[in-house]
């Protein structure tokens, strides 16, 4: 049971490529970017993206899991006989999958590379590489994760607002709209 639990994990996914491969873009360009993805440090923001991401990947596995008459079995024999349950099930997936996304950070750094050399000019990446160099680029570099963390914070409690504002109008609208006969009739 466990081993096909393995074996659906194991999976092969099909991906499309999307971008051109480093070859048939400006070489110059590519360790431009190479140079400006270093100074990015792109390995902490996989970091803080990828730890965000980790434990909705993990429950998603799970769901996978749970739905799939080949697995299921496998996932609740780790459930009820495992020492932790479903959420050590969760930190283990999300566990396993950080050590995989970061042994294939080189591999995002060189399709981040091809990415800005396609997107930005020669003259375009020097600027940023002597922005990013200067003090107030390496500030902005410096503060701004916890920027993007106050910021992102900002935004669920705004966004927590705005969607029991708009869950609240939408069923009195639905209301209205799609139970027209439950209405007082007008006079």
């Amino acid at each position: 049971m466990i081993i096909s639990l393995l074996i659906l994990l194991a999976q092969p996914v099909a991906v499309a490529p999307t971008a051109a491969p480093a070859q048939m873009v400006d070489q110059e360009r590519v360790a431009a970017a190479r140079q400006l993805i270093g100074l990015l440090k792109l390995e902490d923001t996989y970091d803080r993206m990828f730890a965000q991401l980790t434990p909705i990947f993990g429950q998603a596995v799970i769901g996978i899991l749970q739905a799939d008459p080949a697995t299921k079995a496998g996932y609740d024999l780790l459930i009820n006989q495992g020492e932790g349950g479903q959420a050590r099930l969760v930190a283990i997936i999300a566990d396993e999958f950080m050590k995989s996304i970061r042994a294939r950070y080189p591999q995002l750094k060189d399709r981040a590379a091809v990415e800005y050399a396609q997107a930005f000019t020669l003259a375009e990446l020097r600027d940023m590489i002597a922005f990013y160099s200067s003090g107030t680029g390496a500030k902005a570099l410096t503060i701004m994760p916890e920027l993007q963390n106050r910021l992102t914070a900002a935004g669920r409690e705004i966004g927590r607002a705005a969607g029991e504002e708009a869950g609240r109008r939408a069923f009195e609208r639905a209301e209205k709209e799609m139970l027209p006969s439950r209405q007082p009739a007008r006079s």
